[in-house]
């Protein structure tokens, strides 16, 4: 039995299929779950390279082993996809009992073909970068999309190619949690290497981390993470909330790691506020700082919690705290109660009879001479003091909230 395992290395784009689930995907179908568990993890590898890590050179009709593990409970999926379309499903395939059960508990190790199969893996044309490319699931797919069973066939296959591999895939996955699947690549070449390393690594980074990472307008995982991408001029966004969008441009050379960081620096987050009162025209302070008056706005201010003073005279003072949100209008309002003081009044006629505002409000005492007139309003008023055979005085007088204002008269006989 032959077979051919391929893979391209590319950069790697986010494809949109209206889910939640976050995915990114290669145009050659190298597929990522940039949001899995940490705790779970799948390996695959080949027996000339265990790590898993290398890049093996094969042979055409050289026989070539896969090794598959996992660290949690799973089922296990593997492909391989190659540059002409050909999509074959390794496992789970209908050679024998073995490979029809594709779940394996936590910390086993799968080789395929197993040992004593009656059936080997070779590798056949063309040569170039190979790849074979595991899921592992805590929940069965159901990857019929992917590749099926021709009659009598042992292998599942396809000829969907490696974009429609990418863009299946996600539908497959997109029912289940994102937490609960994992990929893993494997890559070899199949004859001579070539001179020049098709595809350079970027390795990206940031301050705070859990930045997404936009490569040339492609969706590429959260910091800190790597990729493999063509070598050339990429650009790189890192995008997280509450912080400014930060856009660097870089160069990316064949065989080599380019490293790139962000340090990441807080947006200043912007909504806006209207003042209003009653009565209008009346004085804002805006943390001590006045600001105009009533009715006042929409100002721009940063997101954060302001004090709005309000004056007018003859009326009481008043504060509101308040808060600016992000992108929001935030109206702050105010009724000013008017403000009332008293007027100590001394003269010197008693039984004077005294009037403010032509308004009667008492008589001056004869022994003291005094007299206290209350709840007079803030502002000016008009005081008449009258009293047979003496002149009459009429004079202004101010009145503050909450005070006392001393007035003395005379009266003189005429």
């Amino acid at each position: 039995m032959k077979t051919r395992l391929a893979v391209l290395f590319g950069l790697l784009v986010l494809i949109s299929y209206g889910f939640t689930q976050r995915i990114v995907i290669s145009p050659q179908a190298i597929v990522v779950n940039p949001l899995p568990d940490p705790n779970f993890t799948a390996e695959v590898f080949l027996d000339k390279d265990p790590s898993g890590n290398g890049n093996p050179t094969y042979t055409i009709g050289e026989s070539v082993r896969i090794g598959v593990r996992v660290n949690q409970p799973s089922y296990i999926y593997l492909y391989d996809v190659k540059p002409n379309g050909q999509v074959t499903q390794i496992l789970p395939n209908r050679f024998d009992e073995l490979g029809s059960n594709n779940f394996l508990q936590a910390g086993e190790t799968k080789f395929f073909p197993p040992v004593g199969a009656r059936y080997t893996f070779t590798i056949d044309p063309p040569n170039g970068l190979s790849k074979v490319i595991v899921v592992a699931s805590r929940q069965p797919l159901s990857t019929g999309r992917l590749a099926s069973f021709d009659d009598g066939a042992a292998l599942a296959t396809s000829m969907i190619g490696e974009g429609g591999f990418a863009g299946v895939f996600g539908i497959v996955v997109s029912p289940i949690p994102q937490q609960d699947w994992v990929t893993d690549t494997a890559l070899y070449y199949v004859g001579p290497r070539p001179t020049q390393a098709a595809y350079g690594t970027l390795a990206f980074s940031s301050n705070p981390r859990g930045a997404e990472v936009w490569i040339d307008s492609n969706f590429a995982g959260f910091t800190p993470g790597a990729l493999s991408v063509r070598p050339g001029r990429h650009n790189v966004q890192f995008v997280l909330e509450g912080y400014e969008i930060v856009d660097q441009s870089l160069n990316v050379r064949p065989g080599q790691t380019t490293t790139v960081n962000a340090n990441l620096t807080a947006a200043v987050r912007t909504g806006t506020a209207n003042f209003t009162s009653d009565p209008t025209g009346t004085t804002v302070e805006l943390n001590g700082t006045r600001i105009g008056t009533t009715p006042l706005g929409p100002l721009t201010l940063d997101e954060g919690v302001y004090e709005a003073r309000f004056n007018s005279p003859g009326y009481e003072p008043r504060s509101r705290t308040f808060e600016v949100r992000a992108n929001q209008n935030t109206i702050v309002s105010v009724t000013l109660p008017r403000g009332f003081g008293v007027l100590d009044l001394q003269a010197n006629v008693g039984g004077a009879q005294v009037f403010v505002n032509g308004n009667f409000v008492g008589i001056v005492p004869n022994v003291t001479g005094r007299l206290l007139i209350p709840d007079l309003a803030t502002g000016t008023h008009e005081l008449t003091v009258v009293a047979p055979g003496y002149s009459t005085v009429a004079v202004e007088f101010r009145i503050r909230s909450g005070l006392t204002t001393s007035l003395q008269i005379q009266q003189v006989v005429r």
